[in-house]
């Protein structure tokens, strides 16, 4: 990773962002560590929900809260200490005031990626499946906002559609033998591969609608 960062940063024209999942994944203190390891203060940041279902609230707040905890620990503090991004907003909020005192063009920046987030994350029917895979070609979900460089968030440099929408996330077979889908009672395309059924759900439901 930091040779990535140290070979593709400098190039002209091109700005490298970090992975960190998404808000439902990785706690801020598990994702700090890995992404000051990784090199993330020689990038030009880190990105969140990339291919995930995410809201852009939720994506926002994420972002602010690792952006923050780097900043802390940058200041000698302890990743561990970093609250948790399901904490009551009010108190973090306040643990922020109290211990990241750096202006936000001093702070590491990030991207999200609102491509099929519209109507955010699958919920699955409770107790229908032993592994139900809410990540994996969820049913019923929509375009997210539209990339754009605008965001209003000094530390949210944009937002983008990392994820090509309509292409599927694999074979999702939610802990049954398959080899049908049995939320869509289809046979899911392979990781990557075009899946019609989807694009048209995620155009269909688009929040904010197409037209």
């Amino acid at each position: 990773m930091n040779y990535a960062v140290d070979t593709l940063e400098p190039l002209r024209g091109t700005r490298v962002y970090l992975d960190t999942g998404h808000t439902g994944w990785h706690a801020v203190s598990s994702i700090v560590p890995r992404l000051l390891k990784g090199g993330v203060e020689r990038a030009s940041g880190f990105y969140t929900n990339a291919s995930n279902y995410q809201s852009d609230d939720a994506n926002s707040w994420y972002g602010k809260l690792i952006s923050s905890c780097i900043a802390y620990v940058d200041g000698g503090g302890d990743a561990a200490d970093c609250p948790h991004q399901s904490a009551p907003r009010a108190e973090t909020q306040g643990w922020i005031d109290a211990h990241v005192h750096v202006p936000a063009s001093r702070m590491t920046h990030f991207v999200t990626d609102s491509s099929r987030n519209g109507k955010g994350p699958w919920t699955p029917p409770a107790g229908k499946y032993t592994d139900p895979q809410d990540w994996c070609n969820p049913p019923d979900r929509g375009l997210g906002a539209r990339p754009t460089l605008r965001t209003g968030d000094p530390l949210q440099d944009a937002r983008l559609w990392i994820k090509t929408p309509g292409e599927s996330d694999g074979l999702c077979l939610r802990g049954t033998q398959g080899p049908e889908d049995p939320e869509r009672g289809t046979v899911d395309p392979k990781a990557g591969d075009w899946f019609p059924q989807q694009a048209l759900e995620l155009a269909r439901l688009a929040r904010p609608p197409l037209l």
